[in-house]
């Protein structure tokens, strides 16, 4: 009976490995033989008739009474084999007895008894087994175990009859023939087959909910390796165990999938990456075959992450790069990438930089910040793409698409921002970064510069900036302007960077001028009293090449005036054939003010100079009417209004206004400040003239429209003379492709320009949708 099998919860133990390793050697054989005698020798005897005494021996040997008595002992110690009883007869004794009659020619008789008693034996234990109830993997291991063991001694009795009559004959050997009886009485039976399957695939469903902390394990561990081994053995692990091992895979892990459906997606991927582990682990503790283990992982990650891709990603992939959780990102892209589902990851990657890219440049309020925002965006996706996506090339590319799509958005916005922040850069108030720093903030900042498509209106806003830098001593470094230069030329080819060099030409041009003036005539200008000594310093610009300054006329005092007049000399008569110019509204002067509370130096623009200059002929705390200040200066109102104001309202208070407020009136009255004190001897009062205005930003934009109307017609007859002719459509396309760096097209602006240009006879229509070059 079944209850009488001994207890095997640890799996097989070395003797049930017996029916594949218990076969004796010829060194074992060879020991047995000596033991039992020695070797045997053959003797040949004369061929006069033999000796009578050993025809006697192979007459008894060879009779029935001898094969009956000796099958007899030998089914007798298969009855105690199978009843686990001690084998009352030598062993030995038993192997001589197989082979006395194998050598009498009963090996063929004595291989259907055994076979017979081996049927009857599987049949007892199939019989057993179908009566439990509970437990049919623990039952069966413990069966198998039992019966490999038992055909262990088996072989050993009849290792002869194996070695000999069966070998001989091609017939399957004792241990293979009894496994094939387990394996068609009891795992192949259509009552215990299916249980044990079932109880098997459920053990390794409840290790899973067991790894998880859901409930305990239903099965020994022991006994599932000793089962799985079994199934290997006998040559059904691929049609039977596998696919019931699979099955309860991928049910175990949609149920999972569907349970989880809620749980933040970091915690979820670790859930995916321990599932993972785990089924490796489980594959390899308890021997399932490389197919096995491998098809589980993949279900893992079919269940779990490629069926519910596009929800999982939906649910908390924005949440991943907003926390910075690199961890979870590089596990998420290597499942993905793995699984060949590359596709969804690029697109939610995708919507996620136009989304957040569009957020920050959308809002006019948040102008200023923009490029710092930028910055710090594309900082932030560099450090994801590089440390969870290992710079994925499709990837990469999804992010400078994106880039350019939503930088673009807001026309030439992005493009005035950019310009605006170098400058910030450049300025000498920039005291936050050393040299190597500010190196490295220009090529960060020349990354947003080559996803721009306006990069006209860039240009005239850089080259406003530049102005205003160098000809208010306001660069922080010259060597950084031309490094930022440098890289411009190496953008963009030398034709967007020649009038800027050209500016920094004049100034170095200037600088020699200067040098000569001052060694030919340097000293005190002006005549009669109250001549005052003059520092002059002039740039001399080339008009093609510098931002186009409005004429605003200003009086200035009578030296000031006297000496421009003598520099001026001095030029044309250095530079015959040229036309002179002058400039003030970026002219600034260095004032010494003696104050009534201290001596201070204020650094002014010529405006603010022309005005302050006239309180010295004013009494201490006689004031001045703006109507007063506008006759003298010959300020326009506008310029007026915000000179005052930067004097009287601002920061500075030099000027005195009455009534007091923040707005300036052609009513308000003005006059030195006698209470004003201030502990820097250097004073900085033009930092409105620094600061650009609406008017100034509006005009450079109109400037940078009327440009483009220019590119766009001299863009259409390069395309012209080197086609001839060209359809409409065509002609539509190449201009827009020609001109997408200098910035974004309108088709209005096209067909206007090209109606122009027929109208004054450049180009002709030949037909409804052609044009000609006309030379």
């Amino acid at each position: 009976m079944l209850s009488n099998f001994p207890s095997r919860g640890t799996g097989l133990s070395a003797t049930a490995t017996a029916p594949a390793t218990a076969r004796l050697s010829s060194s074992q054989l060879a020991k047995r033989q000596k033991q039992a005698g020695g070797v045997r020798r053959l003797s040949i005897a004369p061929t006069n008739g033999g000796s009578s005494a050993n025809s006697s021996e192979d007459a008894r040997t060879q009779s029935e009474a001898y094969y009956h008595q000796t099958w007899a002992r030998l089914l007798e110690a298969l009855d105690h084999i199978f009843a686990n009883a001690a084998v009352g007869t030598s062993v030995e004794v038993l192997y001589r007895g197989v082979e006395s009659l194998c050598r009498a020619d009963k090996g063929r008789a004595l291989w259907a008894n055994l076979r017979k008693r081996l049927d009857d034996q599987a049949r007892e234990v199939a019989g057993v087994l179908q009566t439990q109830s509970t437990g049919p993997a623990e039952a069966v291991a413990q069966a198998w175990g039992l019966w490999s063991t038992q055909l262990g001694l088996v072989r050993n009795i009849f290792f002869y009859l194996d070695r000999s009559y069966l070998l001989a004959t091609g017939q399957p050997a004792i241990v293979e023939t009894g496994l094939g009886m387990f394996k068609t009485y009891v795992v192949l039976d259509e009552q215990i087959g299916p249980a044990l399957l079932a109880d098997v695939a459920e053990g390794f469903v409840a290790n899973r909910r067991a790894a998880a902390g859901a409930g305990p394990a239903t099965v020994p561990g022991g006994v599932l390796r000793d089962v799985v081994k079994m199934m290997a053995v006998l040559g059904v692990y691929g049609t039977a165990l596998h696919p019931r091992l699979v099955a309860g895979a991928r049910a175990y892990y949609a149920g999972v999938a569907a349970a989880q459906a809620a749980t933040p997606v970091s915690e979820y991927l670790a859930l995916v990456t321990a599932a993972t582990a785990f089924e490796s682990e489980q594959a390899l503790a308890f021997g399932l075959e490389r197919a096995t283990r491998t098809e589980a992982v993949a279900i893992v990650k079919d269940e779990l992450v490629r069926k519910p891709v596009a929800e999982l990603l939906a649910r908390g992939f924005d949440d991943l790069i907003d926390d910075d959780d690199v961890a979870s990102l590089t596990t998420l892209h290597g499942l993905l990438t793995e699984l060949d589902e590359a596709g969804p990851l690029m697109a939610a990657w995708t919507a996620y930089i136009r989304r957040e890219g569009q957020f920050l440049v959308s809002d006019p309020k948040r102008d200023g910040e923009m490029v710092g925002a930028l910055l710090a965006f594309k900082d932030k996706l560099d450090k994801i793409l590089t440390a969870a996506f290992g710079r994925d090339d499709a990837l990469e590319n999804a992010l400078r698409e994106a880039f350019g799509f939503f930088i673009n958005k807001r026309q030439s916005v992005p493009a005035e921002m950019i310009a605006k922040h170098i400058d910030g850069m450049l300025r000498v108030a920039n005291k936050e970064m050393d040299d190597t720093q500010l190196e490295r903030a220009m090529d960060k900042v020349l990354v947003l510069f080559r996803f721009i498509q306006g990069k006209d209106v860039f240009e005239a806003f850089y080259k406003k900036d530049l102005a205003k830098r160098l000809l208010l001593n306001k660069s922080a470094s010259t060597d950084a302007e031309r490094s930022m230069l440098a890289r411009l030329k190496t953008e963009c080819g030398t034709g967007f960077t020649q009038k800027l060099e050209g500016m920094f030409k004049d100034i170095e041009l200037s600088k020699d001028f200067m040098g000569s003036y001052k060694q030919t005539k340097y000293g005190r200008e002006g005549e009669g009293e109250g001549e005052a000594p003059i520092d002059l310093y002039v740039n001399v610009l080339s008009q093609a090449f510098w931002p186009t300054y409005p004429d605003v006329p200003v009086v200035l005092p009578g030296y000031m005036a006297t000496a421009l007049e003598s520099f001026k000399a001095f030029y044309l008569a250095k530079q015959t054939g040229r036309k002179l110019m002058w400039r003030h509204s970026l002219g600034h002067c260095i004032l010494r003010a003696d104050l009534p509370r201290g001596r201070k130096e204020l650094s002014v623009s010529v405006f603010q100079t022309a005005v302050l200059l006239l309180f010295n002929d004013v009494a201490d705390g006689k004031a001045l009417y703006y109507a007063d200040i506008k006759a003298a200066t010959g300020l326009p109102d506008r310029e007026l209004a915000r000179t005052l104001q930067s004097l009287a309202c601002g920061k500075v208070r030099v000027l005195s206004k009455d009534p007091r407020g923040r707005d300036v009136a052609p009513t308000d009255r003005f006059a030195v400040n006698l209470k004003f004190q201030d502990k820097a001897f250097r004073l900085h009062i033009n930092q409105i003239q620094l600061k650009e205005t609406p008017e100034e930003n509006k005009d450079t934009h109109e400037q940078v429209m009327r440009d483009r109307q220019y590119e766009i017609q001299a863009c259409i007859i390069r395309i012209l003379k080197s086609r001839k002719s060209i359809k409409h459509v065509e002609l539509i396309q190449q201009t827009i492709e020609q001109t997408k760096n200098r910035g974004t097209l309108d088709l209005g602006d096209i067909k206007k320009n090209i109606e122009k240009l027929i109208e004054k006879e450049y180009m002709e229509r030949t037909a409804p949708d052609t044009y000609v070059y006309v030379a």
